[in-house]
């Protein structure tokens, strides 16, 4: 098994760097895509507060191999409004 480095960047925040295991770059995919939906569930309420999440997965020289964007926003129906 290879291990790889997950990255979390907000603008307000780059977070602790999270060390995964994968057999194949197919397996490390989709424990990415797993480790960002568990990120949304844990943090859903910041999503709102940064709005765009960068998540990328680097292999042990620093070379990003994946990365995986989170955009929030209001709609012109919401912006500004109370429902």
């Amino acid at each position: 098994m290879t291990t790889y480095n997950i990255n979390v960047r907000t603008d307000s925040h780059i977070g602790d760097t999270t060390r995964i295991e994968a057999d194949d770059l197919t397996q490390l995919r989709v424990k990415m895509a797993r480790f960002v939906g568990e990120l949304l569930r844990e943090y859903a309420e910041l999503i709102w507060a940064d709005q765009d999440w960068q998540v990328d997965v680097t292999n042990d020289r620093g070379l990003i191999l994946y990365v995986i964007s989170v955009s929030a926003m209001e709609s012109a129906a919401t912006s500004g409004k109370r429902l």
